[in-house]
């Protein structure tokens, strides 16, 4: 892998985590490979992309379902 796949989803979910900042999504990809070993970016895009899809929506997401309202800032910050 060269990378995370950055689709519309990771652009949401990456900054909701906290784990990226802003929205170019060369900028949330370079981020998400500084912070992530390589060995998880296929991984990485994936799931986040399912976890924007199903849980993290743009509207409505279901925070008190997700699997990790744990360590998300967005999660955090509604309490």
């Amino acid at each position: 892998m060269e990378g995370v796949i950055v689709d519309l989803h990771v652009l949401r979910v990456g900054p909701r985590l906290g784990i990226a900042q802003g929205t170019p999504p060369e900028k949330i990809a370079r981020q998400l490979t500084e912070k992530i070993p390589q060995k998880y970016w296929r991984e990485l895009g994936m799931s986040l992309t399912y976890l924007g899809r199903e849980i993290c929506r743009p509207s409505n997401p279901k925070c008190p379902e997700c699997p990790v309202n744990g360590v998300c800032e967005y999660y955090r910050n509604l309490k």
